[in-house]
């Protein structure tokens, strides 16, 4: 009879460890936050950007295309593009 409430005493001394544990690890969980929308349109219009620069920008194929170039920061300059 004393094997079975030292077996049950064990038990639920190991039982209640664990739970202790898991709960201290719940509580220790940080939040993970929210990614910034912003910055992350930036980054793809960054990426958009440069992938675009590198094709439109060898449509000759023999090197880059200053005058293409130079008409980009024009638009991108004054924002005509913008108004559209």
């Amino acid at each position: 009879m004393n094997e079975d409430k030292l077996v049950t005493w064990v038990m639920g001394f190991c039982v209640g460890i664990m739970f202790t544990i898991g709960a201290d690890r719940l509580m220790d969980q940080q939040p993970q936050p929210e990614p910034d929308v912003e910055t992350i349109r930036a980054e793809a219009i960054i990426d958009i950007y440069n992938r675009g620069k590198a094709e439109a920008l060898q449509v000759s194929g023999t090197g880059l295309n200053l005058e293409l170039e130079q008409a980009c920061l024009t638009l991108w300059a004054t924002k005509e593009g913008a108004a559209k």
